[in-house]
């Protein structure tokens, strides 16, 4: 009886080590659930400015299709559509075939020359480049894109990593659906943004289980913020589960073979 008493006790004091993480830190929103209210409008987002390091697409199309060429060579060959997809559509392609903001400020545009871009919003840049474009074109048409726009999302997610956008803006929401979801481990109260800001990096501690979170400044997320998703107390005692399994395994034999001998 003492045997299954010890037994008994050792599978007990596994299972509380390792239930299941409380439904209220892996809900979203709750408070809207709760209540059925409806938060107020959204705060609009923060244009990014350029600056020192940025990567820009920048287009320039002519009623010349030879003058095109030269502002754009992703035009060469027989699709432009694969050919931009070619040459922009990984980071490493992005990185060779973008305009890097130097530490100046400024960009070099081929005929154009430089271009200082620094502390101006993307449709800032795009009129700046137009207005130097029409001193060597004949009507112009420019567009300006950001192409260094990556989020880290690491921790209790279930696709940690980089992921780049391309829409222009992205909230903090839609940045955890990019990493697939959060784990059954995430602690979705105590969630951490680092946004590196004037060469110092600034971290914001969000609850994304409170509809508060639609009024903070990292709501909207910015080029290279990083997101973390940190784990439950739970995960880190479930970190030793393999430790624990070898234990009681090892006891309960002990246990067998001494009542065996008895």
């Amino acid at each position: 009886m003492k045997t299954k008493a010890i037994f008994y006790l050792l599978t007990l004091s596994i299972f509380f080590q390792t239930s299941c993480n409380s439904p209220k830190n892996i809900t979203m929103l709750q408070d809207l659930q709760k209540q059925n209210k409806v938060s107020n409008s959204l705060n609009p987002p923060k244009k990014h400015v350029i600056r020192i390091y940025d990567n820009l697409y920048v287009n320039i199309l002519t009623l010349d299709q030879n003058v095109n060429m030269l502002f754009n060579p992703n035009m060469g060959g027989n699709s432009s559509n694969g050919n931009t997809q070619y040459m922009y559509g990984t980071p490493a392609g992005q990185y060779i075939n973008g305009y890097q903001v130097n530490e100046q400020g400024l960009i070099t545009i081929p005929i154009i020359g430089e271009v200082k871009v620094i502390n101006l919003t993307i449709d800032e840049v795009e009129k700046r480049i137009k207005t130097k474009a029409e001193e060597y074109l004949k009507e112009p048409s420019v567009k300006v894109k950001l192409l260094n726009y990556k989020i880290d999302i690491l921790g209790e997610v279930n696709a940690p990593g980089p992921n780049y956008n391309y829409e222009g803006t992205i909230n903090i929401l839609e940045a955890i659906s990019l990493a697939r979801g959060i784990t059954l481990y995430a602690d979705l109260k105590n969630v951490v943004v680092n946004r590196k800001i004037n060469n110092k990096v600034q971290s914001y501690k969000v609850d994304l289980t409170n509809s508060d979170i639609y009024n903070s400044e990292v709501y909207y997320l910015q080029p290279n913020d990083v997101v973390y998703v940190p784990p439950t107390k739970l995960k880190r005692r479930n970190v030793n589960n393999s430790t624990i399994s070898i234990i009681l395994s090892t006891v309960t034999t002990i246990i067998a073979v001494v009542a065996y001998l008895k």
